[in-house]
């Protein structure tokens, strides 16, 4: 019997070439997509003036503002950096802070992959699944890079001035990338992982929205606890160090052993945590790919048993025939009851609010004095900033029903109003209103309910005209959620006007109930009413001329 053994793929002595050539084929394919993805973002940018604008003041608050509040700290910082013993302790929580932006990025890129233009699919199938994550993982890095590079590039220059020598921002820079790299990567890899979990687990909506809550809150507060601490005694944050997390410190002793060559003492957990980081990218590298790969081929997807949403059909209720705009209302309620991620642009406000009330951590006894003031500005930023910022824009598919079922827009925006109204009144009234009338007194609390009638009403007609004076219709990913977003430029703008103008409020509310001269609080209330007015009555009819005159093209 004569014939011919075939060698296998693995005898082969091409097989490696071949895998080789695969993986450049792969690496060439990806540095196309970076390209093109980098491209149409700047092309994008300077098309959108609102956009220039926005990243430009970015740059000019966190490559100059930020900096210059810093200043002191970073300059006394470089001098300590360029001395003997290099100050390991401050090192260590520097690192921290930059891994800390590198979690950050990965997670929020991981989650949030902001893509331009509706190619997916013709990109999918023109390059292999491995160049497509490649190059969206490299694009999107590099994209949210950029971001914090004008205040990196401002505080490394403070650095060198402080230690009157170029190298020492330099070798920080150098030891720091490993820090980054890997901590981005990581938050890659969670920010995946989180995405794996949303297509498997067959939860509804609300509960992963009430999860995220409850993640974000409590992350939020252990971090408010855990500097506390451990400023508790230090002199401001030019004393502020990370503690042993593990014997020997590893971003302390990493420290340490990286700036070596400046005059610090090596350490063997040093050492072998620059191992770890050095392991680290190109590991952390090869699960994003893994993992990505997988959910660009729909691995991951949740069986067909799995609906997170509700396909019931509802009635309206009562209260809500009243009137076209309260049946638009109620659309716009139930839609939210269906998927809480059209509220997805609510994370700013959400982040702000937090901030804000960091005050609880150092003075607890001002939540008793605030708290009832702090929810009833929440209530009415809510009542304007949930349906009002973008209106149409999630409805760009039935634009022309919507254009050509009704004479006018008013309908329209009035129940987008009515049902902020609902919800961010609940929380005045509700909430702030009620604890008012145990912490403050009977007076005072219905001063403050008319105050939340009165903001509520102007706010939502105020977010209507910012709304219509930068719409937005394309469809984007923000959040995890892929739809029309508002602007963040009104959804920013509103959140700090509110909070000023609410603030006002309540303080012109406090003075009218507990004295003071007549005269000045007349007129304060005046001017405030007809501000406030002006600017909800100004802005609605703004919204309705606007969008009356709307016509397909404008989309």
């Amino acid at each position: 019997m004569t014939g011919s053994i075939e060698p296998s793929p693995t005898d082969s002595p091409t097989a490696s070439d071949s895998k080789g050539s695969d993986l450049r084929a792969d690496v060439r394919d990806a540095g196309v997509l970076v390209r093109t993805e980098l491209r149409a973002r700047v092309r994008h940018v300077r098309s959108e003036p609102r956009q220039f604008l926005a990243i430009a003041f970015l740059a000019v608050v966190f490559g100059v503002g930020l900096p210059l509040v810093v200043f002191e700290s970073t300059f006394d910082y470089g001098g300590a950096l360029a001395g003997t013993p290099v100050p390991v302790g401050q090192t260590g929580a520097v690192f921290a802070a930059v891994g800390g932006a590198g979690l950050y990025l990965g997670g929020a890129s991981g989650l949030s992959q902001n893509r331009l233009g509706t190619v997916g699919p013709l990109v999918r199938a023109s390059i292999p699944p491995r160049a497509v994550v490649i190059g969206r993982f490299a694009a999107e890095t590099l994209q949210g890079t950029a971001t914090i590079v004008p205040t990196a590039l401002a505080l490394l220059a403070i650095v060198a001035v402080g230690a009157g020598n170029p190298l020492v921002p330099l070798v920080f820079a150098v030891v720091a990338l490993p820090v980054f790299l890997a901590a981005t990567l990581a938050g890659r890899v969670f920010g995946d992982l989180l995405r794996v979990a949303n297509r498997r687990l067959g939860v509804s909506l609300w509960t992963k929205a009430i999860l995220f809550l409850v993640v974000t809150v409590a992350a939020y507060v252990g971090s408010q606890v855990f500097v506390r601490s451990r400023l508790d005694g230090a002199d401001g944050f030019g004393s502020f160090a990370i503690p042993a997390l593990l014997p020997g410190t590893p971003l302390q002793a990493y420290a340490s052993a990286a700036f070596d060559p400046l005059g610090s003492a090596r350490q063997p957990v040093g050492v072998l945590t620059a191992l770890a980081l050095l392991a680290a990218v190109p590991i952390g590298f090869a699960v994003v790919v893994r993992l990505e790969r997988r959910l660009l081929l729909g691995e991951f997807e949740r069986g067909a048993g799995n609906e997170t949403t509700s396909r019931e059909s509802h009635g309206v209720p009562r209260p809500f025939t009243a009137s076209p705009s309260a049946r638009v209302a109620w659309r716009h309620l139930l839609r939210t009851r269906r998927d809480p991620r059209t509220l997805a642009h609510l994370g700013p406000l959400l982040f702000g609010a937090l901030g804000m009330a960091g005050s609880v951590f150092t003075d607890p006894q001002s939540l008793r004095v605030l708290g009832p003031a702090g929810a009833i500005i929440l209530g009415v930023t809510l009542a304007g900033a949930a349906y009002c910022l973008n209106p149409l824009g999630d409805d760009r598919d039935q634009l022309p029903l919507l254009l050509t079922s009704t004479p006018s827009t008013a309908v329209l925006l009035r129940g987008r109003a009515l049902a902020g109204a609902i919800p961010g009144l609940a929380i005045a009234l509700g909430a702030g209103v009620s604890a008012a009338l145990v912490v403050y007194d009977p007076p005072t609390a219905v001063g403050l309910a008319l105050l939340s009638l009165l903001l509520a009403a102007a706010g939502a007609g105020t977010a209507l005209g910012a709304g219509a004076l930068i719409p937005k219709f394309e469809r984007r990913e923000y959040m995890s959620v892929e739809r029309a977003h508002p602007s963040m430029i009104a959804v920013l703008g509103f959140f700090f006007g509110s909070v000023a103008v609410g603030a006002v409020g309540v303080l012109l509310v406090w003075y009218t109930v507990h004295g003071g001269n007549v005269a000045p609080i007349a007129v304060a209330w005046t001017v405030y009413v007809a501000l406030v007015g002006a600017s909800g009555g100004g802005g609605y009819v703004y919204a309705v001329r606007k969008f009356d005159a709307f016509s397909l093209d404008d989309a």
